[in-house]
């Protein structure tokens, strides 16, 4: 399908092209979202928690931030729960997992969307209340989200590696599975996605070329600030969690993603 072609299908007109906060946009971006979360659930990607949670997130991306927005999100999505169930049982067998047969809780959800969400909401009030380029939180948006997609595929595909995986920090060979460890096979597929997040933007029309550079070096510097952090904070500290990581690695990401904007 050429470029414009993909542009328009996704526009469909100016009331779905348009982030227009009308009662009548914010009813069809609500059922959108139940209908793609309960399809997620049906497949099992979510269990009921997720579902809800993913009914939160996308909700303020398709009304402040369009359509174009919640694709990329969808497309995140998919590719998240492809590398989650792709050889599930020989990631099983190894005890590396993840659980309840793959299907996200809410923790994991919000962990890798609200941040997102977050900045397709300053995407659209930056221009209108903060007299600010909505661009640089159209590229937090695209950052955040590349952290979190590349974070996802990386840990899944990595867990796969017939090699063990080394710790970030001191390359130390850890466990299978262990916060912090990281192995090629994983790194290459992080760095994929992250920038597959940036094509697909740029496919939808939201930016020139420049925008697959910016959103894959976000995207990757992020997933890999990501696997840091695991091996430091999360190590560490009982009370920082999975979903704490995840949070303040797609926080860098969107921030870093904001910051290139400027170069």
């Amino acid at each position: 399908m050429p470029k414009d072609s993909f542009i328009s299908f996704l526009k469909v007109n100016d009331f779905i092209g348009e982030r227009m906060l009308t009662s009548e946009y914010i009813i069809i971006a609500t059922c959108f979202c139940i209908i793609f979360g309960g399809l997620s659930f049906k497949f099992r990607a979510v269990d009921f928690s997720g579902f809800l949670a993913g009914v939160f997130v996308g909700i303020p991306i398709i009304v402040f931030g369009g359509f174009r927005f919640f694709f990329i999100l969808a497309f995140f999505f998919i590719t998240a729960s492809v590398a989650t169930k792709f050889k599930y049982e020989e990631k099983s067998r190894k005890g590396v997992a993840e659980k309840n047969k793959g299907a996200r809780s809410y923790i994991n959800v919000l962990g890798n969307g609200i941040v997102a969400s977050f900045f397709a909401v300053l995407y659209y009030i930056a221009p209108i209340y903060l007299n600010l380029d909505s661009n640089i939180f159209l590229l937090g948006f695209l950052g955040a989200l590349a952290t979190a997609a590349a974070d996802t595929a990386g840990g899944e595909i990595g867990r796969l590696s017939k090699y063990k995986p080394r710790l970030i920090t001191n390359f130390k060979v850890v466990e299978t599975g262990a916060d912090g460890g990281v192995t090629l096979l994983g790194e290459l597929a992080e760095l994929v996605v992250a920038f597959l997040i940036g094509i697909i933007a740029y496919l939808a029309g939201l930016g020139d070329m420049r925008i697959i550079l910016i959103t894959g070096v976000a995207g990757f510097v992020g997933s890999n600030l990501d696997s840091i952090i695991g091996a430091t904070l999360e190590s560490w500290y009982d009370f920082f969690g999975n979903n704490h990581t995840n949070i303040t690695a797609t926080v860098a990401g969107g921030i870093l993603g904001s910051i290139l904007h400027f170069f």
